[in-house]
């Protein structure tokens, strides 16, 4: 007699619920990048006053902590522990930067998500913020070279 195995579906694992991962490539060096994912867009992006570089280090949101460093190799990657605004538990959220040929590549993995539609909406939310992101570096690019010397 043979097992019939259903399939599982897209995004659902084993052990860390339902997850999402975007990636973008962005025409701008890593470290430019990395200096400005920590000082700018990952504040803006997580609603936290900064994403410190330090494992254990709370993100706060005034005097509220929204969750804790829980990984850092600097200049490359940062996971933490993180619970949005938008939802009521914790997920695990990673940001990681690649050298590209033609620039850095920039990836979003969350995990810990409660069910297809919440995968559903912030995988929607996380292409959106990197598409944006894509489309402002090319236009600070364009501005860039448009300028006198």
């Amino acid at each position: 007699m043979q097992t019939e195995i259903s399939p599982t579906p897209v995004g659902l694992t084993r052990d860390a619920g339902w997850q999402l991962g975007v990636t973008r490539t962005v025409a701008a060096p890593a470290s430019d990048v990395w200096r400005r994912l920590l000082g700018e867009w990952l504040p803006q992006w997580l609603g936290v006053e900064s994403v410190p570089q330090m494992v254990g280090a709370p993100v706060r949101d005034g005097a509220r902590i929204r969750g804790r460093v829980v990984g850092c190799h600097v200049g490359r990657r940062v996971r933490l522990r993180w619970t949005p605004v938008t939802l009521d538990h914790e997920t695990v959220f990673q940001v990681t930067l690649q050298e590209a040929a033609t620039g850095t590549t920039i990836g979003i993995h969350q995990e810990r998500l409660l069910g297809a539609a919440e995968r559903q909406g912030l995988l929607e939310h996380w292409t959106t913020t990197l598409d944006a992101l894509v489309e402002s570096i090319a236009r600070e690019h364009v501005i860039r070279h448009d300028l006198p010397n």
